[in-house]
């Protein structure tokens, strides 16, 4: 039992420095891309158990990526401040029509959320151009719509019990990237070896 605590004490300390390394890394939001790779990359170690030194390891994964998620992340980024305003627009809009257009902003700003959950651990993995990861993101997207249907329940679940009860946002406050990034990884592992993408 106390070998168990032991190990459960030090991935929980893994997944919280993780979760401090992503928010410092994320703050400058231009690097918010490579960011999300080296997140992905070291959650999934965590996951399997192989994390070695988090910082390391993260920082590796920061630097080589960086190139590649900025021309990810710059249009990435501007299409979820374009969803923003149009939602902002609509809501202080009155009519059916601006409900109806909050409704499409809401589905569009979720297949961009799950997309970045395909796009940036794509990324991290092969080494190929923007256009292609893009690609292949949406592609994924799609193919595995479930899945992904799945990881955008679960992620929006974690997120809204951590705004209505206080111990989930203490969880979300200190690892709630890092826990969201090893449950995304999990099923991302499943898919990206039935594309035999290693």
């Amino acid at each position: 039992m106390e070998g168990r605590g032991f190990q459960i004490l030090e991935k929980a300390v893994a997944l919280i420095k993780l979760n401090f390394l992503w928010v410092v890394c994320s703050l400058p939001l231009i690097t918010g891309g490579a960011a999300l790779c080296a997140l992905h990359v070291m959650a999934v170690k965590i996951l399997k158990e192989e994390e070695g030194y988090v910082v390391r390891g993260f920082w590796e994964v920061y630097r080589k990526k960086m190139k590649l998620s900025m021309k990810l992340w710059i249009p990435f980024f501007t299409g979820g401040i374009i969803l923003c305003l149009d939602y902002l627009f609509w809501r202080n809009t009155e009519g059916d029509f601006a409900g109806a257009m909050r409704g499409f902003v809401c589905v569009l700003s979720g297949l961009w959320l799950v997309l970045a959950m395909y796009m940036f651990p794509l990324a991290a993995r092969m080494d190929t151009k923007a256009g292609v990861a893009w690609r292949n993101g949406i592609l994924l997207m799609f193919k595995y719509l479930p899945q992904s249907l799945y990881l955008l329940f679960f992620t929006v679940l974690f997120l809204t019990a951590g705004l209505l009860w206080t111990p989930v946002f203490y969880v979300v406050l200190l690892a709630g990237g890092s826990l969201l990034a090893v449950v995304h990884g999990k099923m991302l592992l499943w898919i990206f070896e039935k594309e035999r993408i290693l």
